[in-house]
């Protein structure tokens, strides 16, 4: 840069000042609200990542998610991807299925930790396995509570087993089973209730149930972005909760509880949306803003800038000049706050608007020809 360019921004140090603080607040409104607005992307794609939207199975009227007494074609509803859609939106399918054990201990199979209170650290309990593979095993083995357990760790539990709410009419088997499973680990606390793998309670319905039957079901949406095709999918088998249902089409529905998740997404959404018109109006507040001091800081060197061409510089070389003079500060304001806040892409753009609206009324000032000019003033 020219020693004479600094000597006329020097020369006018109060105008240069003005667009100086214009560019670098409408540096700043760029920068910080596209960088919001990127944070507020990030976080909704956080936000659907990281979210457990639970969906269980109900009856029709949404009232009851246990003790349903399902067939086993509702496990596998969720299981069997070469059957039925739904599976492919599931990830950590839970199946429950109740007992009694000598008319009185509650005996509970189940697929994973989460499907009980008692085993699940997130909802208060929490489970000591001495086996890795006990939720996927289909071996006579079983949990008990700490309690028991300290009190008698070598016990082996035995007993009658029935299941408490099948059809005697239709029973597959005598409708009781003596059994006797290994402890293969304790849950915490107190209790009587005893834990199966939910294999393990399979077999038994063989024996004790009318067919294979099912107390309860839910499971995870795998992508949360994707609930309204899940919804779909489950349409396939299951039907929608209506609470005042009176005839159905289907005897089980299945609510997907996602209102946590809507009210944070609608929320960030909100933000989003808010920025998109925010900044093309600090966009187009900048090219005013460009014009505006433009024109007000050349108004009064229309003279200067006749007599320049007059001694022969070329217009050309004129336009650069004063360009550079009234260009230098606003960029420097961009590029320091689009440093600072990351967010170069918005500088850019804020800086070539605010040139652009200053270029209409620098070339307007700078073309007038001295003949012109004296023209003007006679």
């Amino acid at each position: 840069m020219s020693p004479f360019v600094w000597k006329r921004i020097l020369r006018s140090p109060g105008r240069q000042i003005v667009a100086l603080l214009v560019g670098a607040f409408l540096a700043v409104m760029a920068c910080y609200l596209s960088s919001y607005r990127e944070k507020q992307t990030k976080l909704r794609a956080q936000t659907y990542a990281s979210a457990n939207v639970l969906c269980v199975v109900t009856d029709v009227t949404g009232t009851q998610s246990d003790h349903l007494n399902m067939g086993y074609g509702a496990v596998q509803a969720v299981t069997n991807e070469s059957f039925y859609r739904l599976p492919a939106y599931v990830k950590e399918p839970r199946f429950k299925k109740d007992f009694l054990l000598n008319e009185t201990v509650p005996v509970i199979a189940v697929s994973r930790k989460e499907c009980a209170d008692a085993l699940d650290p997130a909802r208060g309990g929490g489970v000591t396995l001495f086996r890795e593979d006990f939720f996927e095993s289909d071996d006579s083995i079983c949990l008990i509570s700490e309690e028991a357990y300290r009190a008698a760790p070598d016990e082996v539990v035995s007993g009658i087993v029935k299941d408490p709410r099948a059809d005697t009419r239709f029973l597959q088997g005598d409708g009781f089973l003596q059994v006797e499973w290994t402890v293969a680990g304790y849950y915490k606390g107190v209790g009587e209730t005893v834990y199966l793998p939910f294999e393990t309670g399979m077999n038994l319905c063989e024996t004790v149930s009318n067919g294979l039957r099912v107390d309860a079901i839910s499971f995870l949406a795998k992508d949360n972005t994707k609930l309204d095709e899940l919804r779909d999918a489950a349409s396939d088998v299951f039907g929608t909760v209506d609470p005042y249902a009176e005839t159905v089409s289907r005897s089980f529905a299945l609510t997907v509880h996602d209102e946590d998740l809507n009210t944070a997404v609608t929320a960030i959404e909100q933000n989003i949306r808010r920025m998109n018109w925010l900044i093309p109006v600090v966009f187009a507040l900048t090219l005013a803003s460009g014009f505006l001091i433009g024109f007000i800081t050349t108004r009064s060197e229309k003279q200067n800038y006749a007599l320049m061409r007059s001694i022969g510089t070329k217009k050309r070389v004129l336009l650069r000049s004063v360009l550079t003079e009234q260009l230098t500060l606003p960029f420097l304001a961009c590029a320091i706050f689009g440093a600072v806040f990351l967010a170069p892409i918005p500088a850019v753009i804020t800086f070539l608007l605010y040139a652009a609206g200053c270029i209409f009324s620098v070339i307007r000032a700078a073309s007038v020809s001295p003949a012109q000019l004296l023209r003007e003033q006679e």
